[in-house]
């Protein structure tokens, strides 16, 4: 059955990039299910209002409450195919949705209007608005001093020379999609725009597409946003997923990636 195309709200403005790709995540799981939104909510025990809440950006949901909705669109939607998210992607975006902005931590969660010290909105990460200059520069340090050792790996089936003696995954390096929009969005100084892509690629992309856009973003010269999706990508939860990201790029010949987020996943736990 072809599902009914859903007309959503804009999302309000003072949201943070990591709060709207929660919520962006949720509706495209919402989109899943054919029946009538008070219907969904009412089996996963909470109020039509209170999901809807959820869904336009104006409560990040209770751990609860996420694992009851996906349960009943994931019901809704047996013999479709698998869900467009997994339940641990979700819940690892609320973590990341939920965390404080300060000085210490990567991710930021909006001020309260009644606050009387309620700052300026800012960036879901660090590097949203372009990674520090001064971190990325220390980072580059240690990676070229050695502190993070790869081990080397076998070479494969030379490329014939017409081809240009490069590796496979070299042919990749211009195929990421997003390079452009972000490269216009910097142009245009729209930092937020871009950072929110770059933060989106390095929490959320696999292994592969995160060595196709990191090389995308070298070959446009745009090496702040790929060291940017490094940061990213280093700051995952999930240390599994760091590794293998960082196995991804070592098999690319990616060398000094690899060492570049190494050292950034070794700050961001220390």
């Amino acid at each position: 059955m072809t599902l009914k195309p859903r007309t959503w709200k804009e999302l309000p403005s003072g949201i943070t990039a990591a709060h709207r790709a929660l919520v962006t995540a949720l509706r495209e799981i919402r989109e899943c299910s054919t029946r009538t939104q008070a219907d969904i909510a009412r089996d996963a025990h909470q109020e039509p209002t209170t999901l809807s809440n959820h869904l336009n950006g104006g409560r990040i949901p209770e751990e609860a409450l996420l694992r009851d909705f996906y349960a009943v669109v994931d019901k809704d939607a047996s013999g479709s195919g698998p869900l467009p998210h997994t339940l641990e992607f979700l819940l690892d975006l609320r973590t990341d949705a939920k965390k404080k902005h300060c000085l210490c931590c990567s991710v930021g969660y909006p001020a309260t209007a009644a606050s009387p010290q309620a700052r300026p909105q800012q960036p879901a990460s660090r590097a949203v608005k372009g990674p520090d200059r001064l971190r990325a520069r220390h980072l580059r340090h240690q990676a070229r001093q050695h502190r993070f050792p790869i081990a080397p790996v076998q070479a494969g089936v030379p490329v014939p020379r017409d081809e240009g003696d490069r590796h496979p995954a070299a042919t990749a390096e211009l195929s990421w999609s997003e390079t452009g929009v972000v490269a216009r969005y910097l142009a245009d100084g729209h930092k937020r725009d871009a950072g929110f892509l770059l933060w989106q690629a390095g929490a959320s992309y696999s292994s592969a597409e995160i060595v196709v856009a990191v090389g995308s973003c070298r070959t446009a010269g745009l090496h702040d946003a790929a060291e940017t999706i490094l940061i990213n990508a280093a700051e995952r939860t999930d240390k599994q997923a760091v590794l293998n990201i960082a196995a991804a790029l070592s098999e690319a010949g990616r060398h000094d990636d690899v060492a570049f987020m190494l050292a950034a996943a070794f700050q961001a736990t220390h």
